[in-house]
């Protein structure tokens, strides 16, 4: 059993979030009790992973997408549904975003890059870069990210036949392709947006949209692995698929 200020400022210290402009609160957005025994672990707050970890006996949620909006936000219809659950429940909610896309060891891009055996990994805007030894052909590197991912349906735009120098950044992160002229060969992340697949093309990079969801999963994994270890508290991770 832990307390839940005793995790939140392990947590924060840790993933260092005063280092972030981010788009919500990070650490806990609600308070429940206060002694935790057992953590449902996922990617997105919602309706789905709230019930199962009901169902588990979770007393705390840790999540990367928990509830965005810094100051004050309206609690009503839908939403206003979920933060009534948390709260009948006395179910503490900790979200952690950019900071978890971020670190170095447990972040969500490190954790793939790591997967994938890159050589040289260091920070690039919220995700990393690394790179193999020598060129890799590109359908073997295809086959590893379909392993990682677990999906075969991975949006991809190849114009190379090598992978050698490799940046990631998780989730909606397609902004980023402009920078990576003269950088990288290949990017991985979350999204696609209509203008990508001409200026991969022009740049000559190999774009690959991995999914959202799927490329979050490992930062809050990593995380209550830690987290299990320091504190000894069972945790258990939810899968709510989301193909997007």
């Amino acid at each position: 059993m832990a307390n839940i200020f005793e995790i939140e400022k392990f947590l924060n210290d840790l993933l260092d979030i005063n280092k972030f402009n981010d788009y919500c609160f990070n650490g806990i957005q609600i308070e429940g009790k206060h002694e935790v025994k057992k953590i449902a672990v996922g990617v997105s707050f919602n309706k789905q992973f709230l019930d199962e970890a009901i169902e588990n006996n979770a007393d705390m949620l840790l999540v990367h997408h928990g509830i965005f909006g810094k100051d004050f936000f309206k609690i009503r219809g839908y939403f206003k549904k979920r933060i009534e659950k948390v709260i009948k429940n006395n179910i503490t909610l900790m979200g952690y975003h950019l900071p978890l896309d971020a670190h170095l060891i447990y972040g969500n891009n490190a954790q793939i890059a790591k997967k994938l055996n890159l050589n040289n990994i260091e920070s690039y805007d919220i995700g990393v870069k690394g790179n193999f030894d020598e060129d890799i052909p590109f359908e073997k590197f295809k086959r590893m990210l379909e392993k990682i991912f677990n999906r075969r349906d991975l949006l991809i735009y190849q114009n190379k036949n090598y992978v050698k120098n490799v940046v990631i950044i998780s989730g909606g992160a397609s902004y980023a392709i402009e920078s990576l002229e003269g950088v990288a060969d290949t990017f991985i992340t979350g999204e696609v947006k209509e203008h990508i697949r001409d200026i991969a093309s022009e740049m000559g990079i190999n774009y690959i949209n991995a999914g959202h969801y799927a490329t979050e999963i490992f930062g809050v994994k990593a995380i209550s692995n830690l987290l299990k270890d320091k504190f000894n508290i069972e945790n258990i991770f939810i899968d709510t698929y989301n193909e997007i």
